[in-house]
């Protein structure tokens, strides 16, 4: 089942999970006792962007890894049905907020000599597939 959209209160609950994770953030960078007058708003800013890219990152990759683990280990070709063993090729992935390296599934079928990109759900109508 594919899932476009997450309701307005569930992307609220993930908001306030992420500035939990925001505020321990700026007690590692800067301690206990806060930036106190030696940093300025700009540094404070690349503090937030590097973590939100971190966040992206480690969020974008966990999920991505978890939907390909649902794939089975082989894949029937489209063209022929002959099943084959499903692979994974490293491909950087430029995203919202940030860049990852996905290991994307891929399978090779040698009778009808075609690679092909095994789905992983069905998109909703007229949405592209990963």
């Amino acid at each position: 089942m594919t899932q476009r959209k997450l309701s307005p209160q569930k992307l609220q609950e993930i908001r306030e999970l992420a500035a939990g994770w925001g505020k321990i953030v700026a007690r590692r960078c800067l301690g206990e006792d806060g930036p106190g007058s030696g940093i300025d708003l700009m540094a404070m800013e690349q503090i937030a962007a590097a973590a939100a890219a971190g966040l992206t990152e480690g969020t974008l990759s966990t999920l991505l890894q978890q939907q390909a683990a649902t794939l089975p280990d082989e894949q029937p070709c489209p063209g022929c049905g002959r099943p084959c063993p499903l692979e994974r090729e490293e491909r950087p992935l430029a995203v919202q907020g940030g860049q990852l390296t996905l290991s994307e599934p891929v399978c090779h079928c040698p009778d009808c000599r075609r690679d092909f990109f095994p789905p992983q759900g069905h998109p909703a109508s007229g949405q592209p597939r990963l």
